[in-house]
């Protein structure tokens, strides 16, 4: 099984390639939107937008095709990892079991099947998500395209204004994906989540291949401090603090053996290893961290104390969750903040009127200083609550060290202003 601190840092790579695709998106939108002014004529202008959305789709299925070889690679490379990790921590377990020798999924022909199925159901996730982000990406070009038009031909602002406020606007908010259930999620928060569950369940898929092949009646699912939890359903599957760290019969359940998927959502078939998860709430399911393995039940569970309950406080546990779950917001609202001064700063060298770049430089400031005070929130709240800072996610790709050194910079000629004006709320 996969210890849950093996996904921290794991998919930082491949987030940076949807980063890449997210910042270039909103940078060539805002070159469309602030060229466009420069146009008269309402029927010119109608045309100019159709051209605008095509050649921007031209121009996304070209770096989406650039992106598509490496992100591939890395995808592969990721689920390989994840399995090789977890047969390594399973292979003790399964030789004290089993009377036959245990080979290596890399030459195990069913293993390396289930390898293949995951990997091709994972491309195809991927390739769903980046024909979605093509299609929104086109609706969200034509909508501020025709919000800027309506502001300016009822007098609200000038041109320039208004570009940059419905600019701002998609900066904050990022490249959302819609799922058909109607969910919104950012870009780079779909990708994470397609990448760590898909890496969970191929290397659960591949446990489940020797749990056929051996027979094996038992599993043992893992435990950590911080799982997840419901406060509506504290006892059933979305809580994972409540079935984490025992062990389960796969068919049936006996005395101190409940049925795995009724008590955590996940089934195994022990006839050809396939692996299901039937509620996506719970073992397996959407950014879940926990794994399972192998069990005989004459073994020793090392989650359970001498009393037989798992050894981790349940209300500290919560509170871990609670706290890490505040911190992914913190995390959250750095990024956010960093898309919109990379926008801001597009504003700046790209607009040309001057009574608006004295109103830009001002909020860029702001936006600097705004960040400096983000970042020590995050440092004060993780070093108070004794949490690990985790810095690939407040990582926004093209931030980078000059960008960084130049908001900084701003950042203290604006605290300097706040000081001097005896201001210091900033929003």
């Amino acid at each position: 099984m996969l210890r849950p601190d093996y996904f921290y840092g794991k998919t930082d790579k491949l987030v940076e390639m949807y980063q890449d695709l997210e910042n270039w998106i909103i940078s060539d939108i805002a070159t469309r939107l602030i060229k466009s002014g420069e146009l008269s004529g309402t029927a010119d202008r109608e045309l100019w937008k159709l051209q605008q959305m095509g050649l921007h789709n031209t121009e996304i299925v070209k770096r989406i095709s650039e992106m598509s070889g490496k992100s591939r690679n890395e995808v592969r490379r990721l689920l390989r990892d994840s399995v090789m990790t977890s047969f390594s921590d399973d292979k003790e377990v399964l030789t004290q079991i089993s009377s036959s020798d245990i080979i290596s999924p890399l030459k195990n022909n069913m293993a390396i099947l289930a390898m293949n199925a995951e990997l091709i159901k994972t491309y195809g996730e991927l390739d769903n998500l980046t024909k979605t982000t093509i299609n929104q990406t086109q609706k969200d070009l034509l909508n501020m395209l025709n919000e800027v038009d309506y502001r300016v031909a009822s007098g609200m602002q000038s041109y320039s204004s208004a570009v940059c406020e419905v600019l701002d606007r998609y900066a904050e908010s990022g490249v959302m994906v819609e799922y058909p259930t109607g969910t919104k999620r950012s870009l780079e928060a779909a990708v994470r989540c397609c990448i760590v569950t898909s890496m969970n369940q191929t290397a659960a898929q591949v446990t489940n291949i020797y749990i056929a092949q051996n027979k094996i009646e038992y599993v043992l699912v893992s435990a950590h401090p911080g799982a997840r939890y419901d406060k509506k359903n504290p006892t059933g599957i979305p809580s994972h603090d409540h079935w984490q760290g025992k062990a389960y019969k796969i068919i049936g359940s006996e005395p101190g053996f409940p049925n795995l998927l009724e008590s955590t959502g996940y089934t195994i078939d022990s006839k050809t290893g396939k692996g299901t998860v039937v509620n996506l709430l719970g073992l397996h399911g959407y950014n879940c961290r926990h794994s399972h393995g192998p069990w005989r039940k004459d073994m020793v569970n090392k989650y359970l104390d001498k009393n037989g309950n798992v050894n981790i406080n349940a209300d500290e546990s919560q509170k871990l969750y609670d706290l890490q779950q505040k911190q992914r917001f913190f995390e959250r609202e750095i990024r956010k903040t960093k898309r919109e001064i990379m926008t801001k700063k597009q504003e700046l060298n790209m607009i040309a009127e001057t009574d608006v770049k004295e109103i830009l430089q001002p909020q860029y400031d702001k936006l600097a200083y705004k960040l400096r005070m983000q970042n020590k929130r995050l440092q004060s709240f993780c070093k108070n609550n004794d949490l690990q800072l985790q810095g690939d996610r407040t990582k926004v790709s093209g931030f980078n060290k000059k960008q960084s050194a130049i908001a900084n910079g701003r950042a203290t000629a604006y605290k300097n202003k706040i000081e001097k004006n005896g201001t210091t709320k900033v929003e």
